[in-house]
Protein backbone atom coordinates (compact mmCIF):
# COMPACT_ATOMS: atom_id res chain seq x y z
CA UNK A 1 0.00 0.00 0.00
CA UNK A 2 2.79 2.89 0.83
CA UNK A 3 4.92 1.95 -2.49
CA UNK A 4 1.45 2.48 -4.48
CA UNK A 5 0.56 5.44 -2.98
CA UNK A 6 4.65 6.96 -4.25
CA UNK A 7 3.38 7.00 -7.81
CA UNK A 8 -0.15 8.40 -7.40
CA UNK A 9 -0.66 12.39 -8.74
CA UNK A 10 -2.20 14.73 -7.20
CA UNK A 11 -5.91 15.58 -7.84
CA UNK A 12 -7.08 18.57 -10.10
CA UNK A 13 -3.25 18.84 -11.88
CA UNK A 14 -2.41 19.71 -15.53
CA UNK A 15 -0.20 17.60 -17.04
CA UNK A 16 2.63 19.16 -18.39
CA UNK A 17 1.03 17.89 -21.71
CA UNK A 18 -1.48 20.29 -21.68
CA UNK A 19 0.41 23.71 -21.01
CA UNK A 20 1.21 23.98 -24.03
CA UNK A 21 -1.75 23.89 -26.33
CA UNK A 22 -3.38 26.42 -23.56
CA UNK A 23 -0.60 28.87 -24.21
CA UNK A 24 -0.66 28.26 -27.81
CA UNK A 25 -4.65 28.68 -27.82
CA UNK A 26 -4.38 31.75 -25.48
CA UNK A 27 -1.95 33.83 -27.81
CA UNK A 28 -4.18 33.04 -31.12
CA UNK A 29 -6.84 34.54 -28.67
CA UNK A 30 -4.79 37.72 -27.77
CA UNK A 31 -3.45 37.88 -31.99
CA UNK A 32 -7.14 37.43 -33.06
CA UNK A 33 -7.93 40.44 -30.60
CA UNK A 34 -5.23 42.23 -31.39
CA UNK A 35 -6.17 42.24 -35.08
CA UNK A 36 -9.86 42.68 -34.39
CA UNK A 37 -8.79 46.31 -32.23
CA UNK A 38 -6.84 47.27 -34.93
CA UNK A 39 -9.06 46.72 -37.67
CA UNK A 40 -11.87 48.77 -35.31
CA UNK A 41 -9.24 51.57 -34.56
CA UNK A 42 -8.87 51.58 -38.77
CA UNK A 43 -12.68 51.27 -39.49
CA UNK A 44 -12.80 54.67 -36.80
CA UNK A 45 -10.23 56.28 -38.10
CA UNK A 46 -11.48 56.06 -41.76
CA UNK A 47 -15.19 57.19 -40.40
CA UNK A 48 -13.82 59.82 -38.32
CA UNK A 49 -12.10 61.06 -41.89
CA UNK A 50 -15.34 60.81 -44.02
CA UNK A 51 -17.06 62.35 -41.17
CA UNK A 52 -14.65 65.88 -40.90
CA UNK A 53 -14.77 65.86 -44.38
CA UNK A 54 -18.71 65.61 -44.36
CA UNK A 55 -18.72 68.44 -41.84
CA UNK A 56 -16.32 70.41 -44.01
CA UNK A 57 -18.62 70.05 -46.98
CA UNK A 58 -21.68 70.59 -45.13
CA UNK A 59 -20.12 73.78 -44.08
CA UNK A 60 -18.90 75.44 -47.23
CA UNK A 61 -22.50 74.48 -48.60
CA UNK A 62 -23.99 76.55 -45.33
CA UNK A 63 -21.59 79.24 -45.92
CA UNK A 64 -22.30 79.82 -49.73
CA UNK A 65 -25.86 79.02 -49.14
CA UNK A 66 -25.27 81.92 -46.79
CA UNK A 67 -23.66 83.86 -49.30
CA UNK A 68 -26.74 83.18 -51.63
CA UNK A 69 -29.29 84.16 -49.31
CA UNK A 70 -27.69 86.91 -48.49
CA UNK A 71 -27.30 88.18 -52.32
CA UNK A 72 -30.93 87.53 -53.18
CA UNK A 73 -32.14 89.88 -50.02
CA UNK A 74 -29.64 92.76 -51.65
CA UNK A 75 -31.02 92.05 -54.57
CA UNK A 76 -34.90 92.04 -53.42
CA UNK A 77 -34.03 94.89 -51.63
CA UNK A 78 -33.01 96.82 -54.64
CA UNK A 79 -35.66 95.42 -57.14
CA UNK A 80 -38.51 96.87 -54.40
CA UNK A 81 -37.00 99.41 -54.20
CA UNK A 82 -36.84 100.35 -58.14
CA UNK A 83 -40.37 98.74 -58.08
CA UNK A 84 -41.33 101.59 -55.65
CA UNK A 85 -39.48 104.64 -57.76
CA UNK A 86 -41.58 103.27 -60.83
CA UNK A 87 -44.79 103.28 -58.90
CA UNK A 88 -43.87 106.38 -57.80
CA UNK A 89 -43.04 108.10 -61.14
CA UNK A 90 -46.28 106.24 -62.89
CA UNK A 91 -48.56 107.43 -59.75
CA UNK A 92 -46.97 111.40 -60.47
CA UNK A 93 -47.43 110.99 -64.22
CA UNK A 94 -51.06 110.15 -63.52
CA UNK A 95 -51.84 112.22 -61.85
CA UNK A 96 -50.66 115.33 -64.12
CA UNK A 97 -52.64 113.27 -67.05
CA UNK A 98 -55.74 113.59 -65.03
CA UNK A 99 -55.02 117.32 -63.67
CA UNK A 100 -54.04 118.15 -67.53
CA UNK A 101 -57.33 116.72 -68.66
CA UNK A 102 -59.58 118.39 -66.10
CA UNK A 103 -57.83 122.05 -66.45
CA UNK A 104 -58.68 121.24 -70.46
CA UNK A 105 -61.99 119.62 -69.91
CA UNK A 106 -62.84 122.71 -67.62
CA UNK A 107 -61.57 125.58 -69.95
CA UNK A 108 -62.73 124.61 -73.27
CA UNK A 109 -66.11 124.05 -72.28
CA UNK A 110 -66.70 128.60 -72.06
CA UNK A 111 -66.06 128.60 -75.63
CA UNK A 112 -68.77 125.44 -76.40
CA UNK A 113 -71.41 127.02 -74.47
CA UNK A 114 -70.64 130.39 -76.92
CA UNK A 115 -70.68 128.61 -79.55
CA UNK A 116 -73.95 127.05 -78.91
CA UNK A 117 -75.39 130.00 -77.64
CA UNK A 118 -74.50 132.05 -80.73
CA UNK A 119 -75.78 128.94 -83.50
CA UNK A 120 -79.01 129.43 -81.43
CA UNK A 121 -79.21 133.30 -81.58
CA UNK A 122 -77.87 132.78 -85.23
CA UNK A 123 -81.44 130.77 -86.10
CA UNK A 124 -83.79 132.51 -83.98
CA UNK A 125 -83.10 135.95 -84.84
CA UNK A 126 -82.13 135.30 -88.78
CA UNK A 127 -83.85 132.25 -89.32
CA UNK A 128 -85.80 133.57 -92.23
CA UNK A 129 -82.79 135.12 -93.66
CA UNK A 130 -81.09 131.65 -94.13
CA UNK A 131 -81.51 129.60 -96.48
CA UNK A 132 -82.10 125.57 -95.67
CA UNK A 133 -78.96 124.52 -95.92
CA UNK A 134 -77.66 127.55 -93.56
CA UNK A 135 -80.22 126.57 -91.01
CA UNK A 136 -78.89 123.17 -91.57
CA UNK A 137 -75.52 124.38 -90.32
CA UNK A 138 -76.32 126.50 -87.46
CA UNK A 139 -77.99 123.46 -85.77
CA UNK A 140 -74.93 121.16 -86.69
CA UNK A 141 -72.97 123.00 -85.12
CA UNK A 142 -74.91 123.92 -82.37
CA UNK A 143 -75.54 119.51 -81.56
CA UNK A 144 -71.82 119.16 -82.03
CA UNK A 145 -70.96 121.60 -79.27
CA UNK A 146 -73.69 120.35 -77.28
CA UNK A 147 -71.99 116.96 -77.93
CA UNK A 148 -68.69 117.75 -77.46
CA UNK A 149 -69.65 119.29 -73.90
CA UNK A 150 -71.38 116.01 -72.82
CA UNK A 151 -67.65 114.79 -73.30
CA UNK A 152 -66.31 116.92 -71.53
CA UNK A 153 -68.63 117.00 -68.94
CA UNK A 154 -68.20 113.28 -69.02
CA UNK A 155 -64.30 113.37 -69.08
CA UNK A 156 -64.68 116.18 -65.67
CA UNK A 157 -66.55 113.55 -64.32
CA UNK A 158 -63.93 110.87 -64.99
CA UNK A 159 -61.04 112.96 -63.42
CA UNK A 160 -63.27 113.31 -60.47
CA UNK A 161 -63.50 109.62 -59.89
CA UNK A 162 -59.53 109.13 -60.66
CA UNK A 163 -58.59 111.86 -58.54
CA UNK A 164 -60.59 112.65 -55.65
CA UNK A 165 -59.75 111.26 -52.29
CA UNK A 166 -61.92 107.78 -51.55
CA UNK A 167 -62.00 106.50 -48.05
CA UNK A 168 -63.96 103.29 -47.42
CA UNK A 169 -67.05 103.33 -45.45
CA UNK A 170 -69.89 101.67 -44.42
CA UNK A 171 -72.69 102.25 -47.08
CA UNK A 172 -76.11 101.13 -47.38
CA UNK A 173 -77.17 99.74 -50.42
CA UNK A 174 -80.49 100.71 -49.79
CA UNK A 175 -80.23 104.32 -49.48
CA UNK A 176 -77.68 104.69 -52.52
CA UNK A 177 -80.28 102.65 -54.90
CA UNK A 178 -82.93 104.92 -53.05
CA UNK A 179 -81.23 107.86 -53.58
CA UNK A 180 -79.80 106.92 -58.12
CA UNK A 181 -83.34 105.97 -58.81
CA UNK A 182 -84.78 109.20 -57.21
CA UNK A 183 -82.39 110.95 -59.86
CA UNK A 184 -83.67 108.79 -62.47
CA UNK A 185 -87.18 109.49 -61.87
CA UNK A 186 -88.08 112.16 -64.61
CA UNK A 187 -85.98 109.89 -67.24
CA UNK A 188 -88.01 106.55 -65.73
CA UNK A 189 -90.77 108.39 -66.68
CA UNK A 190 -89.82 109.81 -70.12
CA UNK A 191 -88.36 106.48 -71.21
CA UNK A 192 -91.76 104.35 -69.67
CA UNK A 193 -89.32 102.35 -67.81
CA UNK A 194 -89.83 99.88 -65.39
CA UNK A 195 -87.61 99.33 -62.49
CA UNK A 196 -87.71 96.67 -60.18
CA UNK A 197 -85.86 96.83 -56.92
CA UNK A 198 -85.64 93.67 -55.52
CA UNK A 199 -84.00 93.59 -51.35
CA UNK A 200 -82.33 92.67 -49.36
CA UNK A 201 -79.98 95.49 -50.02
CA UNK A 202 -76.68 94.93 -47.47
CA UNK A 203 -73.75 97.24 -45.95
CA UNK A 204 -70.60 97.47 -48.16
CA UNK A 205 -67.38 98.81 -47.74
CA UNK A 206 -67.51 101.92 -50.20
CA UNK A 207 -67.09 105.73 -50.98
CA UNK A 208 -70.77 106.76 -51.50
CA UNK A 209 -70.76 109.68 -54.01
CA UNK A 210 -68.17 107.27 -56.21
CA UNK A 211 -70.68 104.34 -55.76
CA UNK A 212 -73.61 106.54 -56.82
CA UNK A 213 -71.70 107.56 -59.65
CA UNK A 214 -71.20 104.01 -60.68
CA UNK A 215 -74.82 102.78 -60.40
CA UNK A 216 -76.24 106.20 -61.83
CA UNK A 217 -74.34 105.41 -64.96
CA UNK A 218 -75.71 101.47 -65.13
CA UNK A 219 -78.64 102.74 -64.68
CA UNK A 220 -78.91 104.96 -67.45
CA UNK A 221 -77.32 102.54 -69.80
CA UNK A 222 -80.14 100.17 -68.90
CA UNK A 223 -82.33 102.10 -69.94
CA UNK A 224 -80.74 103.96 -73.05
CA UNK A 225 -79.88 101.07 -75.04
CA UNK A 226 -83.01 99.34 -75.97
CA UNK A 227 -84.98 98.33 -79.25
CA UNK A 228 -87.22 100.82 -80.93
CA UNK A 229 -90.28 100.68 -79.41
CA UNK A 230 -89.17 98.37 -76.50
CA UNK A 231 -90.10 100.01 -72.99
CA UNK A 232 -87.09 99.38 -71.00
CA UNK A 233 -87.45 96.88 -68.01
CA UNK A 234 -84.33 97.28 -65.31
CA UNK A 235 -83.80 94.87 -62.25
CA UNK A 236 -81.76 95.12 -59.40
CA UNK A 237 -80.74 92.72 -56.53
CA UNK A 238 -77.96 91.58 -54.55
CA UNK A 239 -75.97 88.69 -53.91
CA UNK A 240 -73.71 87.45 -51.39
CA UNK A 241 -70.00 85.89 -52.60
CA UNK A 242 -67.90 85.02 -49.95
CA UNK A 243 -66.99 88.45 -48.16
CA UNK A 244 -68.01 90.58 -51.12
CA UNK A 245 -71.52 91.88 -52.46
CA UNK A 246 -72.37 91.45 -56.18
CA UNK A 247 -74.95 94.22 -57.22
CA UNK A 248 -76.52 93.65 -60.71
CA UNK A 249 -78.58 95.76 -62.99
CA UNK A 250 -79.96 93.37 -65.89
CA UNK A 251 -81.97 95.33 -68.50
CA UNK A 252 -84.22 94.03 -71.61
CA UNK A 253 -81.71 95.39 -74.09
CA UNK A 254 -79.91 95.04 -77.52
CA UNK A 255 -77.36 93.30 -75.54
CA UNK A 256 -73.24 93.03 -76.27
CA UNK A 257 -71.58 89.80 -78.44
CA UNK A 258 -69.19 88.67 -76.37
CA UNK A 259 -65.92 90.10 -78.39
CA UNK A 260 -66.73 93.86 -76.96
CA UNK A 261 -67.18 92.93 -73.98
CA UNK A 262 -64.36 94.21 -72.12
CA UNK A 263 -63.99 96.71 -74.63
CA UNK A 264 -66.75 98.72 -73.71
CA UNK A 265 -64.98 99.60 -69.95
CA UNK A 266 -62.55 101.52 -72.16
CA UNK A 267 -62.76 104.97 -72.92
CA UNK A 268 -64.38 106.73 -75.96
CA UNK A 269 -65.62 103.03 -76.49
CA UNK A 270 -69.20 103.36 -78.36
CA UNK A 271 -70.38 99.95 -80.36
CA UNK A 272 -73.70 102.18 -81.24
CA UNK A 273 -72.68 105.28 -81.94
CA UNK A 274 -74.78 105.95 -84.73
CA UNK A 275 -78.31 104.39 -83.45
CA UNK A 276 -77.53 105.97 -79.33
CA UNK A 277 -76.25 109.32 -78.08
CA UNK A 278 -73.59 109.22 -75.65
CA UNK A 279 -70.07 109.67 -75.37
CA UNK A 280 -68.23 106.40 -74.73
CA UNK A 281 -66.92 107.53 -71.23
CA UNK A 282 -70.02 106.29 -68.74
CA UNK A 283 -68.59 102.62 -68.36
CA UNK A 284 -64.97 103.56 -67.98
CA UNK A 285 -65.88 105.75 -64.81
CA UNK A 286 -67.99 102.59 -63.48
CA UNK A 287 -64.91 100.60 -63.86
CA UNK A 288 -61.95 103.33 -62.51
CA UNK A 289 -64.92 104.09 -59.96
CA UNK A 290 -65.13 100.41 -59.02
CA UNK A 291 -61.47 99.99 -59.09
CA UNK A 292 -60.94 102.69 -56.37
CA UNK A 293 -63.50 101.05 -54.22
CA UNK A 294 -61.05 97.65 -54.50
CA UNK A 295 -63.60 95.74 -56.53
CA UNK A 296 -64.28 94.03 -59.84
CA UNK A 297 -66.74 94.98 -62.44
CA UNK A 298 -68.23 92.80 -65.21
CA UNK A 299 -70.83 91.92 -67.84
CA UNK A 300 -72.65 89.11 -68.83
CA UNK A 301 -74.95 89.43 -72.61
CA UNK A 302 -75.41 88.14 -76.05
CA UNK A 303 -76.79 90.25 -78.95
CA UNK A 304 -80.70 91.00 -78.71
CA UNK A 305 -80.72 89.09 -75.22
CA UNK A 306 -80.34 92.27 -73.19
CA UNK A 307 -77.42 92.68 -70.43
CA UNK A 308 -76.50 91.86 -66.93
CA UNK A 309 -73.74 94.27 -65.58
CA UNK A 310 -72.17 93.99 -61.80
CA UNK A 311 -69.92 94.94 -59.40
CA UNK A 312 -68.41 93.45 -56.48
CA UNK A 313 -67.48 95.14 -53.15
CA UNK A 314 -66.91 94.10 -49.88
CA UNK A 315 -69.35 93.67 -47.34
CA UNK A 316 -68.85 95.56 -44.30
Amino acid sequence: MKSASKHAQPPNQTSPAAEPETMVAMNEALLLASLRQHELAETAESQNTQLQEEISERKLTETALHRVQVQLSDHAEELEALVAERTAELTATNRQLEAFVYSIAHDLRAPLRAMQGFSDLLVAEAGSALNEACRDYAQRINRSAQFMDALLCDLLAFSRVSQQRVELTPVNLATVAESVLSRLQKDIEVHGAHVDSIGPWPVVLAHEPTLAQVLFNLMCNAMKFTGAGVAPRVRLWTERRGEFIRLWVEDNGVGIALSYQEQIFRLFTRLHGEQYSGTGVGLAIVQKGVERMSGRVGVESAPEQGSRFWFELREA
